[in-house]
């Protein structure tokens, strides 16, 4: 981002962030990045000041706006450190002593021009917070290469030796000095003309003969169109006013369409994530509740105790230019002492099908794997998140699962009306979705000698208010959740699955699984596990932790970059010194490879 008085703000959209300003703004500044008097001692309390210091002095530049209630200025019990021999170990050439290595080190040329003392101090720090996270060594790393070749200094490979490879997406390619303005279907004109020009960067680059078109790379035929000095891509459709009442489509040859189309029912015209839209007010949740209980993505309940294998959801393409990617997403069930389980649950989409069993258990296209999961060159990943497993792919599509009986798969408002299966058609009406057993089964399972598609439930009693109702106490453990998820729905699921059977069992199911929504969704859930004597048993060297950082704290995590939820998650945490393998918690020096 770049003004015409000489501000210039560029962003990696992850964590890196460099404001550049003229020195006419001299000792006109002030913020967490100083005041620009060249006295960087004065730019915060001095060094021998206490946190109490830091941290106010910090907060005094918070935005005044900013009422986020999960925000907060001070480390939540003690404060971390990071202990001696940890520096000694972040602090070596396969971690960040890369940063400062002199002899032959990758960053060498760039050390007179861009001082590695703090950046090498950040990376340490980060890093050891994390307990070595490869994704945040990866990003520290990157930091330092860029900024080194913003000011036209050599770097040589520095991915090699740290480890860092980047998983590039379909038709692109990595390269170490890459062109910083690279040829786009606007045209090869804008990216001549570019100031950066001059310097190189790196990363992922078009192939040969593909153009970059927004984040993906296509070919010259399937360039989009420019319309009103914007560009969209070939097939996507956008509104050009802002009441949403022309819709237009990107054709073929850079074609405009337009046609008048206002928005639909249930739908309202905003803007989300910078796109103009007729948006629903909720985008789709369709959950599997427990043993008999499901909600589809319009909301309405289903009954349902099958052990057979069902589609919850698909989407199927409609020619070569649906914008919607196609997958599919099953549930196969199986009998239990308690009713019907789930056995797994299998995602197939970008040519890959990969299962998330019951436990902990991974599966792609019939392999078993550990976690985290890159595939696809990047376009389904699938990480440990707490307890929980989630699965992302592109176009949208989000399946979390707890391990036990409940799974949470959220779909955007581009999938209204597309979708067939156990979770509905998604068009906003819950009273044309499937109810009767045998209809469900029929339509979306597949019947064997092994399996039924059982008898409709018995109706419940009407019966006085139990242990389902902590979940909408106002001041109970879940009280922080009611805002993000409605407990109604989730009290009704953990009532059928007491009925006919009552015990431990299916209540703590029901209230992990509301947990489970609960924080996906951005709550703030309480400790709860205690008076509800549901305990969560935890492997050797690991303990319980109402908020924990598991994804990137694996063996694997150590070897790749991972993606993981900005969400914070319950479940098992490694003890201090140990990473997860698979279901078991492993000192850092016997990963594997």
């Amino acid at each position: 981002l770049e003004t015409d008085f000489g501000l210039r703000v560029t962003y990696d959209w992850n964590w890196h962030l460099l404001i550049d300003l003229p020195s006419s703004y001299y000792k006109h500044t002030c913020g967490l990045c100083g005041n620009f008097n060249l006295k960087p001692e004065d730019d915060v309390p001095e060094s021998g000041s206490d946190l109490a210091a830091v941290v106010a002095w910090a907060k005094g530049w918070k935005a005044p706006d900013d009422d986020d209630p999960f925000c907060w200025d001070y480390c939540e019990g003690t404060c971390p450190v990071c202990e001696e021999e940890k520096k000694e170990l972040y602090g070596g050439n396969q971690y960040c002593g890369l940063i400062k290595k002199s002899f032959q080190g990758p960053f060498k040329a760039c050390h007179d021009v861009v001082k590695p003392r703090d950046f090498y101090r950040n990376c340490l720090y980060d890093v050891c917070m994390s307990d070595g996270a490869k994704k945040i060594l990866c990003q520290a790393l990157e930091a330092y290469a860029s900024t080194c070749k913003k000011h036209g200094a050599i770097v040589h490979d520095w991915r090699t030796p740290s480890g860092c490879r980047p998983v590039c997406p379909p038709n692109q390619h990595y390269e170490l000095c890459g062109p910083a303005c690279p040829a786009t279907c606007r045209g090869q004109a804008e990216a001549e003309e570019c100031e950066e020009a001059a310097f190189c960067t790196e990363g992922c680059f078009c192939d040969e003969g593909f153009l970059l078109s927004g984040d993906r790379c296509v070919p010259l035929a399937q360039c989009g169109c420019l319309h009103e000095g914007r560009y969209y891509k070939m097939g996507e459709e956008f509104f050009t006013c802002p009441r949403c009442s022309e819709r237009c489509t990107c054709k073929e040859a850079g074609v405009v369409e337009c046609r008048p189309e206002g928005c639909a029912a249930g739908e309202g015209c905003t803007v989300q994530n910078g796109v103009r839209g007729c948006y629903p007010h909720e985008c789709g949740r369709c959950q599997v509740l427990g043993a008999v209980s499901y909600s589809t993505f319009d909301g309405h309940p289903l009954h349902f105790a099958g052990t057979c294998t069902y589609t919850l959801a698909a989407v199927e393409a409609t020619g070569p230019e649906d914008t919607l990617v196609p997958f599919t997403v099953e549930v196969e069930k199986e009998s239990g002492e308690e009713g019907p389980l789930i056995r797994q649950l299998l995602v197939t989409v970008h040519g890959v099908t990969v299962g998330m069993a019951r436990g902990t258990q991974w599966e792609v296209d019939g392999e078993r794997h550990l976690l985290p999961l890159s595939l696809a060159g990047g376009a389904v990943t699938a990480s440990q998140e707490g307890t929980h497993r989630v699965l992302r792919a592109q176009g949208g599509l989000k399946l979390l699962y707890d391990g036990s009986a409940y799974a949470l798969l959220t779909l955007p408002a581009s999938h209204r009306r597309r979708t067939r299966g156990l979770c509905g058609n998604f068009d906003g009406d819950a009273g044309n979705d499937l109810a009767a057993p045998q209809e469900l089964g029929d339509a979306w399972g597949t019947l064997t000698t092994t399996c039924t598609h059982g008898s409709p439930p018995p109706p419940c009693p009407a019966a006085p208010p139990g242990p389902c109702e902590v979940l909408a106490e106002a001041t109970g453990p879940f009280a922080g959740c009611h805002g993000v998820v409605a407990p109604q729905e989730h009290v009704a699921g953990c009532r059928r699955e007491q009925c006919g059977r009552p015990g431990a069992g299916a209540l703590c199911r029901s209230l992990q699984g509301y947990a489970a929504a609960c924080q996906a969704a951005g709550g703030r859930l309480r400790e709860w596990r205690a008076a509800a004597e549901c305990p969560l048993s935890c492997p050797p060297n690991s303990h319980y932790e109402l908020c924990t950082s598991t994804c990137d704290r694996t063996c694997a995590g150590l070897l790749a970059s991972t993606q993981c939820t900005d969400k914070c998650f319950e479940g098992c945490q490694c003890d201090e010194g140990f990473l997860f393998n698979g279901d078991e918690c492993v000192p850092m020096d016997s990963c594997g490879c």
